[in-house]
């Protein structure tokens, strides 16, 4: 059964006795999961991966299990992308204040073709650490067979699921609130313009840098900080501006509710856009602020020094008391 990704689910946890755990097939289908012991799937166990793209139920394997005695926590999928990493690898973890008896650890099903682990060890390990209460994770890259699977529903994801279930919102503040302390300029601009790739980057940004560094605003370019300092920077400020992106898929975690936060819309993918929107609303309580400016196409009259687009934006941001 393919979950319903028009509504996230409610916070359940499946305990699934004898479980075996299935990695990731290559293919569209990403086929990967847990089956009962039975061989049936577990349907909670699908991750949603995308828009409306959800992992498809795995096949018993071929090959026989390795056994890993205990009882395990079920995360869902890694994969080296940020925001995906953030909405596919943490939302099933607020169950680890729901359990009573701590399970062995953490299971984890690398992106088919991924090393993940390298991911892990270089940036992203510190967010596992943190929410995954020092548990182990162990990367499920052959099958195995499990005592007991905790199969928690997914807390938060994709699109309709920015917003998050209660449980998931109050677990992600709580313990990355409780980790790292906040440390960093009070306005604070979150820039794309370092970013490896020349499409993801924002059209002008250095501009849009001198408008805001006038105007008392600390620059920060995420991917030059470790996870920690920039969680230690958004719980600093109070007020926070920039392009929508994956670090608006980690800042709503731990922004303070009374700060703002204006959301620079940088494309036209409009549904995107108001999931990020969404997921500020949701785990920070804060409306953001937000101007559409940018995603026009408009180019510059010949002769025009900026486009209509890059003009349009520093009418809103004086406007709206950010410059």
């Amino acid at each position: 059964m393919i979950p319903d990704p028009r509504h996230l689910p409610e916070a359940r946890i499946a305990r699934v006795p004898g479980a075996l755990i299935v990695p990731m097939a290559p293919g569209r289908a990403h086929a990967c999961g847990v089956l009962d012991a039975a061989g049936r799937p577990v349907a909670a166990a699908r991750t949603r991966i995308g828009p409306a793209v959800f992992t498809g139920d795995p096949e018993p394997p071929d090959m026989p299990p390795a056994p890993l005695p205990g009882r395990w926590l079920f995360a869902g999928i890694g994969r080296h992308h940020f925001g995906h990493f953030l909405l596919e690898a943490l939302p099933r973890l607020w169950a680890l204040d729901h359990l009573g008896a701590r399970p062995e650890g953490i299971l984890l099903i690398p992106m088919a073709g991924r090393d993940i682990a390298a991911i892990l060890a270089r940036r992203l390990g510190v967010l596992l650490d943190i929410l995954g209460q020092g548990l182990p994770v162990h990367l499920v890259d052959r099958p195995i067979r499990v005592d007991e699977a905790i199969v928690p529903s997914q807390g938060f994801g994709h699109r309709e699921w920015s917003r998050g279930t209660p449980e998931a919102r109050a677990y992600m503040r709580r313990h990355l609130c409780a980790a790292i302390p906040p440390d960093g300029p009070e306005r604070l601009y979150i820039s794309r313009r370092r970013l490896k790739s020349v499409a993801a980057r924002v059209p002008h940004e250095p501009k849009i840098e001198k408008w805001m560094s006038r105007a008392g605003f600390g620059i920060l370019h995420p991917e030059r900080h470790s996870i920690a300092e920039q969680i230690a920077c958004y719980r600093a400020a109070k007020v926070i501006l920039g392009p929508d992106g994956s670090a608006f898929h980690l800042a709503p975690f731990v922004i303070a509710p009374e700060a703002r936060v204006g959301l620079i819309q940088r494309r036209t993918r409009q549904a995107a856009f108001d999931a990020i929107a969404r997921q500020i609303e949701g785990f920070a309580g804060i409306t953001p602020w937000t101007s559409a400016a940018l995603a026009q196409t408009v180019p510059a009259a010949p002769g025009e020094p900026l486009p209509p687009s890059l003009r349009q934006l520093r009418r809103e941001l004086s406007a709206a008391g950010f410059l």
